[in-house]
């Protein structure tokens, strides 16, 4: 019985400190703003913008880990001086992996302020937050021990189940931060740097219990701090000529000792300047792990990307290099009230 307990035990702190060993990322980084830096809401010119993306990863590996992700944000007043402004944005995402549906999905409100450095507004400094609910989910009833096969490989039963020692969910509430210089250096040349802090507050979570409850039970025990996912990203633009521009870009990311560093590079071609279409590809890498092919167009506000990660790692053996799978979409909707022109009566001289 005591052996019985410990195997649980041993199983549910295994479970617990994995949840949190992939936070959630996409190779198009750029393309999925709040998800990158808090501050980024509503850094645009519009009424409105918004998004969606969604990851496909290691489906030759693992079954269903998906991650989609959808957004909306704007700016929506003047801020203390005339060229600062401030914008509000709102987002929700989700993870999802495994038989045993793993999940991991939030749902954060986020406020922006955009400070103008100089008198035209070329250079900004962007500080904002998120606020938001998260939430971690399994299904306990799908686990499987390795005492449950029999001879043939077939699951029968488990003397090591968990015992209600592993909840159903846990909810929490989580803080984020960010900021974003960005400038343009001329009207060729701009560049953005950005800094962003998730789980400020390290908030308490676990799947699992103090036993014996079992389904929504309180988490108290095993790992029950979410580590802070701290994350670096710039990216420089260049206009080469009339049709063609450049756009390398990097992102590190560090969460518990775990480290992701990604540089990409992408060109765009205008291949309609009537009707401003403009074709983007590119390639990129994220070290140690898998090489970034990219693809994408703009029409005019509307901007689409596809990415496919090829597997590098040690793990290709396995995944036959198929990494994760990107489709990405955000659109600016523009609404101005056009101008009222007040008549002028001019009256003729005799």
């Amino acid at each position: 019985m005591h052996c019985k307990k410990l195997l649980t035990l041993f199983s549910a702190v295994l479970i617990g400190s994995g949840l949190w060993a992939q936070d959630i990322h996409f190779t198009q980084y750029y393309m999925s703003p709040m998800t990158l830096n808090p501050s980024m809401a509503g850094k645009f010119e519009g009424t409105a913008r918004i998004g969606g993306i969604y990851r496909d990863q290691w489906s030759s590996v693992i079954k269903a880990y998906r991650t989609p992700s959808a957004w909306v944000d704007a700016p929506i007043i003047r801020g203390f001086r005339k060229r600062d402004w401030i914008g509000v944005g709102f987002m929700l995402y989700q993870d999802k992996a495994g038989t045993t549906a793993l999940s991991h999905g939030a749902a954060k409100l986020g406020a922006t302020y955009h400070l103008a450095l100089d008198r035209k507004g070329n250079a900004v400094l962007s500080l904002g937050g998120h606020y938001g609910g998260e939430q971690r989910k399994i299904d306990p009833e799908k686990l499987r021990f390795g005492d449950g096969y029999n001879s043939l490989g077939d699951y029968v039963s488990s003397l090591s189940k968990d015992d209600g020692r592993i909840a159903g969910n846990a909810n929490y509430t989580d803080i984020d931060l960010g900021i974003n210089l960005s400038s343009r250096l001329n009207k060729k040349m701009d560049f953005n740097l950005g800094f962003s802090m998730f789980h400020l507050t390290k908030p308490n979570y676990s799947l699992v219990t103090s036993g014996g409850g079992g389904g929504t039970s309180t988490p108290t025990g095993g790992v029950s701090k979410l580590p802070r996912r701290a994350v670096a990203h710039g990216q420089f633009n260049v206009q080469l000529d009339d049709k063609m521009s450049l756009s390398p870009s990097f992102i590190f990311q560090t969460m518990s000792g775990n480290d992701e560093i990604m540089v990409q590079a992408m060109t765009g071609y205008l291949i309609n300047p009537e009707k401003d279409i403009t074709l983007n590809f590119g390639l990129g890498y994220r070290l140690s792990d898998a090489i970034n092919v990219l693809a994408g167009m703009k029409y005019k506000d509307l901007r689409v990307g596809i990415a496919y990660d090829v597997n590098t790692s040690s793990l290709s053996n396995v995944s036959n290099y198929r990494g994760g799978f990107e489709i990405a979409a955000n659109y600016i909707i523009k609404i101005y009230k056009p101008a009222v022109v007040k008549p002028k009566v001019l009256c003729p001289r005799f």
